[in-house]
């Protein structure tokens, strides 16, 4: 599941306005699954009277009612400065969501249909818990060079309190942002931590737009009836990749892994910040472990524009920028939110047409319906297959003469119990050496990469304005520009290591899948005319974050030995050396946390490849002996071949 999820938006509390009843073509999004949801409650309606059907005619209804009920999520990501939530509005034909003008603090928030018990334009807020909101604080004074691990909660405000913006390295901006707001909105938020609030529309803008209280919050959720949330689409605005919150890495994988499509916004002209890079660098590792590919990449206030041939060029900027970060072939589209906000607010068909979202939008749908909706319908039609060979084995071997059906009955009461058998050498415990083979190598893989790239984190956080004569403590500069480079390089191990659980993921299914259809295989040789279930992938939700990577054994004393002045720093050789030392320091801390990482991830992989042996083996015994008892039904002597005959073509016709 998903976390529940927080808002950057609006809702007046007004009533649900009258663009909700005029869905557009959007409407027709989640169409093939609802049709895929028809025919299964049909085919379950004309199998019921089976009993020896049950079993399929449960799984019918389950995955019609599941089809029926689902919700399509996007999942908005993105710089604030980007405008995310400006396309959001141009989405929803309406200005929902309010634009923030402190982002350093935003939560997750989502737009979700209303309810009875949630009217449009309430919203839901969930606050951080009191030791959440404590441990952000003491991480966030961390990065700016204070020793806040033993403050009580007194000592840690008065600390706030004290802070001076001056030399404030680029990292801890949203830190130091983030610090101020929460003493300032302390003894108002205090005693609401832990809670969830129902409030208004109104309140609901306040906890958004001031920072002293969407510091405390940890997600939101709108209630708003729009055409999107009509059709059961949920739009989610996650905190950009430059907010404090971007820490928490797996808040941002969940939605990655979880959305059904992902629309990364970056404005026209703007270039990616290492943040931004970094979350980039994430969808690339993890774009090509997904069924479908489900990124759309938007380039916002395309109407800055001066021509096409400035427009292009642009396009082909982000283009190369996307490729370097493991981005091929990208869905990009130009957009202008605002006009495409005004043309729909308004009815003027020029602004949308000259907006770009309406490009967007159809791929979007036929993305949603050509691509999502085909595998409903394929996944619905196997199930349909499955019946129609089940009938068809039935009618064949009732119309067989008593002799003839004496025989099968005999064969098959001796093929069943070898093909049981069979099934429960699956659920057998055994070591899984393949699985465990790709785990070891795709952690030491992680490792050789954040080597790799450690030049650019080192880069950024060593940089010439970190560390000007300006007056400012410069042996403070120098600890504060090493906290930014661990806090660059925490994010990327932990980024690596979500991505890795994804492939690990579907190394493990595919291994289980393959598993489970050679034993169907052997029992099908068993069995005539046996159809399996095929495999379920397991849903493996993602491992629990490993504690974060830190270097204990750097100090100021090392950072200093190589720093005389910042002249020398950047134009002699003190850069290179301090490079060199660190390089050489820290091989050791970040070998060790990954064999933490290997030893722990090894033995949760190794207990779900069992269960899911066992989930195949259960499948597996059960459509054996559904199987069976309908086969011996149908060679009783007693089976109504005319009716029979009707089921196969009612569900042929289907």
């Amino acid at each position: 599941a998903m976390p529940a999820a927080a808002a950057r938006g609006g809702g007046t509390g007004a009533p649900a306005p009258e663009a909700a009843a005029a869905v557009p073509a959007a409407s027709e999004a989640l169409a093939p699954q609802r049709q895929a949801a028809e025919r299964l409650s049909r085919a379950a309606a004309l199998l019921a009277p089976h009993p020896s059907l049950a079993a399929a005619v449960e799984g019918m209804r389950d995955k019609a009612e599941r089809l029926r009920s689902s919700r399509f999520t996007i999942a908005l990501f993105g710089a604030f400065s980007a405008g995310k939530s400006s396309l959001a509005n141009a989405l929803l034909g309406e200005a929902v969501l309010p634009v923030s003008p402190n982002p350093t603090t935003a939560a997750v928030n989502r737009i979700v249909p209303p309810t009875a018990e949630r009217p449009h334009g309430t919203a839901a807020v969930w606050m951080k818990s009191r030791d959440a909101m404590l441990g952000d604080l003491r991480y966030s004074l961390g990065l700016l060079g204070e020793d806040a691990a033993k403050l009580g909660d007194a000592a840690l405000l008065q600390a706030i309190h004290k802070l001076s913006p001056d030399g404030v390295h680029a990292g801890g901006r949203p830190h130091y942002s983030f610090l101020k707001a929460a003493a300032k909105g302390w003894a108002q938020h205090e005693a609401l931590l832990g809670q969830q609030l129902a409030v208004s529309g109104e309140e609901y803008r306040r906890y958004v737009a001031e920072e002293s209280r969407s510091c405390f919050v940890s997600e939101i959720e709108l209630y708003h009836a729009n055409p999107l949330t009509a059709q059961g689409i949920v739009l989610v605005d996650t905190p950009g990749a430059d907010s404090v919150n971007a820490r928490h890495t797996g808040v941002a994988f969940n939605y990655i892994k979880n959305a059904d499509a992902i629309l990364f916004v970056t404005y026209y002209n703007h270039a990616f910040s290492q943040a931004d890079r970094q979350f980039l660098m994430q969808l690339g590792r993890v774009k090509d472990q997904f069924e479908l590919d489900k990124m759309f990449f938007i380039v916002n206030a395309a109407d800055l524009a001066a021509n096409q041939e400035e427009l292009e060029g642009v396009l082909a900027h982000v283009e190369r920028n996307l490729q370097q970060h493991g981005i091929r072939f990208p869905r990009m589209f130009p957009v202008s939110s605002l006009q495409a906000l005004d043309g729909k607010r308004t009815g003027v068909s020029r602004l949308i047409a000259e907006s770009g979202i309406g490009a967007f939008e159809e791929a979007f749908l036929g993305f949603t319906r050509n691509d999502l909706g085909m595998l409903a319908v394929a996944s619905a039609e196997q199930e349909l297959e499955r019946a129609r060979r089940t009938i068809a084995n039935w009618l064949e071997a009732a119309s067989g003469d008593e002799a003839s059906r004496e025989r099968a009955r005999a064969a098959l009461s001796a093929n069943a119990e070898q093909a049981l058998r069979l099934a429960g050498e699956l659920d057998q415990p055994k070591q899984h050496a393949q699985l465990q083979q790709e785990l070891k190598e795709l952690l030491f893989y992680v490792l050789q990469r954040v080597q790799f790239r450690f030049g650019d984190h080192y880069h950024f956080a060593f940089n010439p304005a970190a560390l000007q004569d300006d007056g400012r403590d410069l042996k403070k500069a120098m600890w504060t520009s090493w906290l930014e480079l661990q806090r660059l390089l925490q994010i990327e191990l932990a980024q690596e290591l979500e991505a890795t659980s994804l492939r690990v993921d579907n190394t493990l299914n595919r291994l289980a899948a393959k598993q489970h259809a050679d034993t169907a295989e052997q029992a099908a040789e068993l069995l005539d005319g046996f159809a399996p279930t095929p495999y379920k992938p397991l849903a493996l939700p993602t491992p629990e974050e490993q504690p974060a990577w830190t270097a204990d054994s750097v100090d100021l004393k090392l950072l200093w030995s190589k720093f005389k002045s910042p002249k020398h720093f950047f134009e002699g050789e003190g850069k290179t050396a301090l490079r060199a030392v660190l390089e050489k320091e820290l091989a050791g801390p970040l070998q060790a946390w990954m064999q933490e990482a290997e030893l722990a991830w090894s033995g949760r992989y190794d207990g779900l490849m069992q269960q899911a042996s066992a989930a195949g083996a259960a499948l597996l015994r059960a459509d054996i002996e559904a199987f069976c008892h309908g086969k011996l039904a149908s060679l009783s002597g007693t089976t109504d071949l005319n009716e029979l005959r009707r089921v196969q073509g009612e569900l042929l016709a289907l």
